[in-house]
């Protein structure tokens, strides 16, 4: 039997209730002596005299305001500021960044992220159990660190985030989709069968000499894919995704391109979604030829950087404006696309955004499933996905795969322009707050220097439990308001605190999207609604909240701030309803 006790955080002295194995790290003489080194050496700086512990640039001023930028709202904390990797920016104090921790593993740590967050504040650690604020983690640290996260922290995934990234699960949600909706309204993946359960389909085809791509079902960066065009080429025990080959792809002076576009969730209920307006498009090294005896070169009929970067004739590009090389920007190519072919690139994009959000939806319940299966707070989840795109020769978007954790290394010069501005504006809309962890002569000096009382993570804005009435009015509207007209008007004519508190962090990302744009939710996406398993609560409300408010904000911001300014956002369920839903 694994024994476990409630641990203490050395670094802060105080408790955080977890349970962790006994044996995990108390048998680790070397973690022991470094956490004890931490906090006394924590401590010994907390201690120091004012006078010549501090530069001029990291000491609060007086007279100055914290560099933090304020939310639009009243008793909602500041969020930190990133800045971009080559840029110079006010500093934060250092009663706020020794606190200010940013958890990577040995062996991941994407460069365009580390520089930003290095840049703005944080200090990286490689100590799971520590009071990080953030970290950008692969899948499987995802899956061994979610059921201990703590309220404060912010992880870059969201559980069941594979039913997107995984290829069978993409192209099997896709096909439900289809099958439910209509092969029209889906029809945006190639063909596929998942091998082996449907090897006997796929051979039927093969035997009439068509090419398929075999995909393995959770790989990225191009590992393990081939194309093929026999039988005797699949593999009949090994988890595969068989993908129609597109065989007449648009091509960029002779040579096959795909697109890289960043989607950004913020949220699963409501769901709200982003797209980042620049991306990345990947030239192949070798011109195109679609006949039987090159599908073995990859160069040609592969576009994945890390396969074209080793080819010879592979070349970097270092401006954005600049139709050159292996790589360019989705502008560039969008000005190449309009001045040499003539082609609508408006309508091209609109066909994109509504790939990526019906592709979302596909996956809506299942990820709903697994927001409440783990029930984190609202604030420590949010993911940017790669959505992978292919235009045919009549330009039309081919989805073919998804990534939820594309790469934010910096393979080309062309790469670090392209991701050091999206991981800035990725952190800075996702919206970090200090922890809640400053002791309380930090937080006395900080106080001074903020129009708000609470500086650092609140869990009444976060955490905050349903009100009875606002279970009720909930429960009302999912049963009886599946008519539009029913909910516009009377979903917004009295706002529960827990309504205006999901208004607010929505109003407070629009006020800080750099690049992205938002596509979910808007005033024309009621239109998706007919594609959701389920007609969710906030999804009214938001869909609601545009159609009042989506060309007059400044009014519906208004309205929010009345409310804020008299704390109605942070009201809370009564203790006694408390005590009885926790004894439930």
């Amino acid at each position: 039997m694994t024994i476990c006790k409630e641990r203490k955080d050395v670094s802060t002295g105080t408790s955080y209730g977890k349970l962790w194995r006994i044996d995990e790290y108390e048998d680790d003489e070397g973690f022991v002596y470094e956490e004890i080194t931490e906090w006394l050496l924590t401590t010994a700086r907390a201690k120091l005299p004012i006078e010549g512990a501090r530069s001029e640039t990291d000491r609060v001023d007086k007279k100055s305001k914290l560099p933090m930028r304020e939310s639009l709202f009243a008793h909602v904390p500041p969020y930190i500021i990133f800045h971009g990797y080559d840029k110079n920016g006010a500093s934060l104090p250092q009663e706020i960044t020794r606190h200010l921790l940013w958890w990577h593993t040995k062996n991941f740590s994407p460069r365009m992220i580390r520089l930003t967050v290095l840049k703005s504040g944080f200090t990286m650690t490689e100590k799971p159990m520590a009071n990080w604020s953030g970290t950008w983690c692969t899948k499987l640290a995802f899956l061994r660190r979610s059921k201990q996260l703590k309220k404060f922290q912010k992880i870059n995934h969201f559980p069941n985030c594979q039913q997107l990234s995984n290829k069978i699960n993409l192209w099997t949600n896709i096909n439900r989709m289809a099958k439910i909706h209509g092969k029209k309204s889906f029809d945006y993946m190639p063909l596929s069968y998942v091998i082996p359960n449907e090897y006997a389909k796929l051979k039927r085809l093969l035997d009439r000499r068509t090419v398929w791509i075999l995909k393995p079902a959770d790989s990225c960066a191009g590992r393990g894919i081939r194309l093929v065009s026999r039988s005797f080429e699949i593999p009949k025990k090994s988890s595969y995704l068989a993908q129609r080959y597109l065989w007449n792809p648009s091509l960029i002076n002779g040579y096959k391109y795909d697109l890289r576009l960043y989607v950004l969730l913020t949220s699963i209920d409501p769901l709200r979604i982003f797209i980042y307006s620049e991306g990345l498009v990947r030239v192949a090294t070798v011109k195109y030829r679609n006949r039987f005896d090159t599908l073995h070169d990859r160069f040609m009929h592969l576009t994945n950087t890390s396969i074209n970067k080793l080819s010879p004739r592979y070349r970097g590009n270092d401006d954005p404006n600049k139709q050159q090389g292996n790589m360019w920007s989705l502008t560039a190519l969008w000005n190449y696309l309009r001045f040499r072919e003539r082609a609508n690139t408006n309508n091209i994009w609109r066909k994109i955004k509504g790939i990526v959000i019906k592709s979302i939806i596909s996956a809506e319940a299942s990820l709903v499933q697994g927001m409440k299966d783990s029930n984190p707070p609202s604030y420590n989840n949010c993911q940017l996905f790669g959505f992978d795109v292919l235009l045919d020769v009549r330009l039309e978007p081919w989805l073919l795969e998804v990534n939820d954790c594309p790469s934010m290394d910096t393979e080309t010069p062309l790469c670090a322009i392209v991701k050091g501005q999206l991981a800035r504006d990725f952190l800075n809309l996702v919206g970090f707050h200090v922890p809640n962890i400053l002791g309380p002569a930090d937080v006395e000096t900080l106080e001074g220097h903020s129009k708000e009382s609470q500086i650092c993570y609140d869990r009444n804005i976060y955490e905050a439990l349903l009100s009875k009435d606002g279970e009720e009015k909930q429960r009302s509207f999912e049963k009886n308001c599946h008519n539009r007209q029913n909910y516009l008007n009377l979903i917004l004519r009295k706002l529960t605190p827990d309504d205006v508190r999901v208004l607010i962090r929505h109003e407070d990302e629009l006020a800080q999207t750099g690049r992205f744009e938002k596509i979910f939710p808007t005033r024309n996406t009621y239109e998706y609604f007919k594609y959701f398993d389920k007609l969710r609560y906030y999804n009214m409300l938001l869909d609601a909240w545009e159609n009042a408010y989506g060309n007059d904000r400044l009014s519906g911001i208004d309205r929010l701030r009345k409310l804020c300014r008299e704390r109605y956002h942070l009201k809370q369920t009564p203790l006694k309803n408390l005590q009885e839903e926790t004894n439930s």
